[in-house]
């Protein structure tokens, strides 16, 4: 295998560890950004996997770092590694902003060392927060980097705790929890701690029944005011991924916890349905 065929199976190796579901949602990528979302979404499984598999946070603080060098301080045509090659070799570093680049490291920085929110309102925020530096890169690679308003919050929001439940079911630690509202785990009796060690009780399952209410999913997830149809039909993606996510939410509610971290990281036949549902609206 050549070093673009090397490059490219390293991309695929951080979403699969991170992100299997991209597998699926990127089979409905527009023509002029399927190539080059992949060391996107490899970037941002590398940038998730610090947060959740890294136990010290000096070291994952350090790795953030390094990245924040290479991506901020140099130009990427003169990266070795695989990712930023990626980026060059499809032409998607055209079209994005270093400042974009930082938001996400920024974010991630932030998530390692946040302070618990102390309710649902708040969990909202951070769920967006999460999202938004994400949403700005793939909408740069669509050409419509200054549509990231017309975007219902409640699609940030969703997938933004998927991000969330993710990194979190990858740690065995208290702190992969910390996003958890305090009056939530007031309510039911709950320490981080109980959650992590016993997430096939009763009490956490309900916690989690309160929890996953902050998606509004009642509300549509495809709702993007003032974008044409042409704009939409750019963001196939986008919304082929947010529809799978949402359907991941509805089936985490009536699920266990303890089976989470499964249901987050398969892919089913019904997942591509919701994913050409999402699709099919844009155009």
């Amino acid at each position: 295998m050549d070093d673009k065929g090397n490059d490219r199976l390293f991309c695929w190796e951080q979403i699969s560890a991170a992100n299997p579901l991209f597998r699926v949602s990127q089979v409905f990528s527009p023509a002029g950004t399927a190539e080059q979302l992949v060391p996107l979404y490899a970037l941002f499984s590398a940038v998730e996997q610090i947060c959740s598999t890294v136990s010290d946070t000096d070291v994952a603080l350090s790795k953030l770092a390094w990245w924040r060098q290479q991506c901020g301080h140099r130009d990427w045509a003169d990266s070795p590694h695989p990712i930023l090659k990626e980026f060059n070799r499809t032409g998607a570093a055209e079209h994005l902003e270093r400042g974009d680049v930082m938001a996400l490291l920024e974010s991630a920085d932030t998530r390692l060392s946040a302070r618990a929110p102390s309710d649902r309102n708040e969990l909202r925020k951070i769920c967006i927060d999460v999202y938004r530096p994400q949403l700005q890169m793939e909408l740069r690679l669509s050409g419509l980097a200054d549509r990231v308003e017309h975007f219902n919050p409640n699609l940030m929001t969703c997938n933004g705790l998927v991000q969330l439940l993710r990194e979190s079911l990858r740690r065995k630690e208290q702190g992969g929890f910390w996003w958890l509202p305090l009056n939530l785990l007031a309510k039911h009796g709950l320490s981080r701690a109980d959650v992590v060690n016993r997430l096939d009780s009763t009490s956490v399952g309900s916690l989690f029944s309160d929890v996953l209410e902050v998606d509004s999913l009642s509300q549509s997830h495809n709702q993007f005011d003032g974008l044409t149809v042409t704009e939409t039909s750019n963001l196939r993606h986008l919304f082929a991924l947010s529809g799978i996510y949402a359907r991941k939410i509805r089936r985490l509610k009536s699920c266990s916890p303890a089976r989470f971290h499964t249901e987050l990281n398969r892919a089913v036949p019904s997942d591509l349905l919701a994913a050409w549902r999402g699709a099919r609206r844009t155009g």
